[in-house]
């Protein structure tokens, strides 16, 4: 693959495709650490931690970014430059409701301080990683988008 073709990034999720788009980057949180996918990347299957999704991408001779939470799931890229994120949770940084998250971030830690099981602590466990993982790229999206730019 030549270096100034772009990548094709797409977010699949079990009930959705999310995105299919041309890319000129992805960084990703792996189960090995974070990762940046760009044009002419070696194959690669990595196990998908829960974390950000930022890509690049051309807007005409203007690059753009868009941020996805995620959680969980799988990353292929492939020889051709086709990018697939099958991913177990993922959403839009622009589409989390910080209301929403701090409340499922309370019904997470309710539930870990009344299990009522292992099973039942591991569930409010995970769910509140996914929780603060929403809060952190949603706030993280909030701020970039209220800084001046230069």
């Amino acid at each position: 693959m030549a270096e100034d073709t772009k990548l094709r990034l797409m977010i699949l999720t079990q009930e959705q495709q999310l995105l299919d788009k041309n890319v000129v980057s992805l960084t990703v949180d792996t189960e090995l650490g974070q990762i940046t996918v760009l044009p002419g990347h070696i194959p690669l299957f990595a196990k998908l931690s829960t974390g950000e999704l930022m890509y690049r991408w051309m807007d005409g001779t203007t690059q753009k970014q868009d941020i996805f939470a995620v959680s969980g799931g799988f990353l292929d890229v492939n020889p051709e430059g086709t990018i697939t994120v099958l991913a177990d949770y993922a959403v839009r940084a622009d589409e989390i409701s910080i209301a929403q998250a701090e409340e499922a971030k309370r019904q997470a830690e309710e539930a870990m301080k009344n299990k009522e099981s292992v099973k039942e602590f591991k569930i409010a466990e995970a769910s509140l990683r996914q929780a603060l993982n929403d809060l952190r790229v949603a706030q993280r999206r909030q701020k970039a988008s209220s800084s001046p730019r230069l």
